[in-house]
């Protein structure tokens, strides 16, 4: 790693900062919304699952040095959702991972904010692999992982998602 990873970024419209425990309530709320969670991998966490969701992000930056940011909206100060990096279920690799509270969809801000979190795993931690997990009927998720330059390299089925779950990925030195 050729440089430490910022606590906090500043895109055009966007503020991505690491969590507190300040953000623990917003992010309760965003783990139990079923309507965030219905396109995301996991789906909505009673408050119990969600607090503990919570915890195991945080424990992340300490463990690791990196991980999920909160996402601001600069102008109204509005907490939008997360995005940042992580390490897959697994272990074995490392991914980007976003989503956003309906109101703050379709505006561009998951693009913005994936685009910096790219760069810093590219740049800053110097991955030489970055790979995301979407559910298989996520297209506006696919989309997103597309403007960042990352390609469609396969699909698994998954219990509970009967679309399955895509996975994409971007290579350092190539570029995709």
């Amino acid at each position: 790693m050729s440089e430490t990873v910022p606590e906090r970024i500043e895109t055009e419209r966007l503020l991505l900062r690491r969590f507190g425990e300040a953000d623990r309530p917003d992010m309760v709320r965003f783990y139990g919304d079923a309507e965030v969670m219905a396109i995301r991998k996991y789906g909505a966490r009673d408050p119990q699952a969600a607090s503990a969701a919570f915890d195991v992000l945080v424990e992340h930056w300490r463990r690791h040095g990196f991980g999920l940011y909160a996402v601001i909206e600069r102008e109204s100060g509005a907490f939008c959702g997360e995005c940042g990096l992580r390490y897959t279920d697994d272990g074995a690799e490392v991914e980007i991972s976003y989503g956003l509270f309906p109101p703050f969809r379709g505006k561009g801000y998951a693009t913005e904010a994936a685009q910096a979190i790219r760069n810093i795993a590219l740049n800053v931690l110097e991955l030489p692999v970055l790979v995301a997990r979407s559910r298989g009927d996520n297209r506006g998720s696919h989309a997103v992982l597309e403007k960042l330059g990352m390609t469609f390299a396969g699909r698994r089925e998954s219990p509970g998602h009967p679309h399955g779950v895509v996975t994409y990925v971007i290579d350092r030195n190539s570029g995709s």
